[in-house]
């Protein structure tokens, strides 16, 4: 009995240690990056996910070596912010690179992706309703549904 409760908490562990950081990348403290960074986390622990996440408020932060990036693009009602659409424009390898687009619709919700090969800047890209202050059950579902999208490129990028 000693030996597989001294197995499940090497293994607890080892997966923890040697999962690949996932870098969340705000511009802004805003309320919605730090909902959307907090849902992020909530998610991938109620789904067993072994992601370490780590958090830079910049992108000038990023050292170009990280295995998997998510930029949170937020505050707006369409569009990029200037700031990630120059650093995207920049950047050569974009393998590693997500962008999710928080934007501000009203009460509307929505989620939806593209392909890295659709995309004007060469990334996936996830965008999904700011909407945190309303939790009603269709708001709870949009977000389940964009951080399960996330999740799997998130898996798609450790694996390579």
């Amino acid at each position: 009995m000693k030996r597989v409760l001294v197995l499940l908490i090497f293994l607890s562990v080892s997966f923890t240690v040697f999962a690949a950081p996932v870098t969340i990348v705000y511009l802004d403290r805003s309320e919605t990056n730090l909902e959307a960074g907090s849902y992020i986390k909530k998610q991938a622990k109620s789904n067993k996910l072994s992601h370490k996440f780590t958090f830079a408020s910049k992108v000038s932060a990023l050292k170009g070596d990280e295995k998997v990036v998510v930029i949170l693009n937020s505050g707006r009602s369409s569009g990029t912010d200037p700031r990630i659409a120059t650093y995207l424009d920049t950047v050569q390898d974009k393998q590693a690179i997500i962008l999710v687009n928080l934007y501000s619709i009203g009460k509307n919700i929505l989620m939806g992706s593209v392909k890295s090969a659709d995309s004007t800047y060469g990334v996936d890209e996830i965008s999904a309703a700011s909407q945190w202050e309303d939790r009603d059950a269709a708001v709870q579902a949009m977000h389940k549904q964009w951080t399960a999208e996330l999740f799997r490129l998130i898996e798609i990028r450790q694996a390579l």
